[in-house]
């Protein structure tokens, strides 16, 4: 059997063919999140991508996370891109994308500013 101590070229690929799975699969959810929601799919930075939502004069944005457990959170921009407040991300935590759009206008209607 080859083992990562005797042919780390072999754990170095599979450790990227995993990545590479992974981050298809968060792609293709953020894509069904958009089509789910009505929003569409927009770059977040750094490779990352959510889903904007247009409303009364602002947006809010979902985004799926994909470095630990939160799931989805949730948080608004004004037209220029500012949030409201340093503390304006929310977790959603994680829901069926046909309750997604709905949990993300209940989770900032109870939003505390900081």
């Amino acid at each position: 059997m080859r083992s990562c101590l005797t042919f780390p070229a072999d754990c170095k690929k599979m450790s990227e063919e995993l990545r590479g799975v992974e981050y298809d699969k968060y792609l293709s959810e953020v894509d069904a999140a958009a089509t789910a929601t009505g929003g569409k799919v927009v770059s977040l930075a750094g490779g990352y991508f959510g889903v904007q939502l247009p409303a009364d004069g602002a947006n809010v944005l979902l985004a799926l996370d994909l470095d630990s457990d939160q799931g989805w959170v949730v948080w608004a921009e004004d037209s220029l891109g500012d949030r409201c407040c340093d503390y304006a991300e929310e977790v959603i935590g994680n829901c069926t994308l046909g309750e997604l759009r709905l949990r993300a206008f209940e989770t900032l209607a109870h939003h505390v500013h900081a």
